[in-house]
């Protein structure tokens, strides 16, 4: 039988609440009066800890054992196979596309499905980014983040969030930084960026209309050495890898641009 140290026990909280009511030295030896205490108070400890959570169940972005209830609310099917937190994104994306909604609102409900940051930019706010709408009905999603955003799921839940007589377009920001603020000294001789992109305009990956790349310093730099910028496009050579039948367009690009 486990043995318990008499003057350290109970363990529950609820346990010692409940003897400190009864008088000194009346169960202070007493293992077995202990034990009553001890597996009543394990009872009230779940209770208390039910209680406590219960605030938190009241939202899906906070739930976690009441996110069933949250389920059943939207009609959505009860996945207790899932995370938690793919089960609130479900519960968001049905949630939140009810109706057209604000640009803030809009920014949220993509902020909670996908992890990424997201701002919305049109003709009222042009954001941060400098964007400039060609047409008053025409906004821009921005997504910056870490990992690969879904696009498929993005422009889902963009047509159902959206207004009906708007249309958008999506830019996926990739930030580098570079920190030299601890050394001293710090040349970069050579900086490579490569950016591939595949399957352009099928039906599975959306068309790429443009690409844009910006490097910004936020320091001014006394010297600065030459710099160039290599496109490359659809490079292809003659040995016999590409078939010249008119099935693939001749359209390779291989430019060499200074800065």
């Amino acid at each position: 039988m486990e043995k318990h140290d008499l003057e350290n026990f109970p363990t529950s909280e609820s346990a010692k609440k409940m003897l400190s009511y009864v008088s000194d030295g009346f169960y202070d030896e007493s293992y077995v009066g202990k034990w009553l205490y001890q597996v009543m108070g394990l009872e009230y400890d779940k209770v208390l800890e039910i209680v406590n959570e219960l605030p938190e169940q009241f939202f899906p972005e906070t739930a976690t054992w009441g996110l069933v209830y949250h389920e059943v609310k939207w009609g959505l099917p009860i996945r207790s196979n899932l995370p938690y937190e793919e089960r609130r994104k479900l519960i968001y994306r049905k949630r939140d596309c009810r109706a057209p909604i604000t640009p803030y609102q809009m920014e949220l409900s993509l902020k909670y499905v996908t992890g990424f940051e997201v701002r919305i930019a049109d003709a009222n706010d042009l954001g941060e980014y400098g964007y400039v709408p060609s047409h008053p009905n025409v906004f821009m999603a921005y997504f910056t983040g870490d990992g690969t955003l879904d696009s498929k799921l993005v422009r889902s839940m963009l047509d159902a969030l959206k207004q009906s007589h708007v249309t958008y377009k999506i830019n996926d920001r990739v930030e580098i930084t570079v920190d030299n603020g601890n050394l001293e000294k710090m040349v970069l001789r050579v900086v490579n960026l490569q950016i591939g992109i595949f399957f352009l305009g099928s039906k599975t990956y959306p068309k790429v209309e443009s690409i844009k790349l910006h490097i910004a310093m936020e320091k001014h730099l006394e010297e600065f050495g030459a710099g160039s910028i290599t496109v490359r496009r659809n490079l292809w050579y003659l040995d016999g890898s590409v078939r010249l039948d008119g099935s693939r367009n001749l359209n390779a690009l291989c430019r060499l641009e200074e800065l």
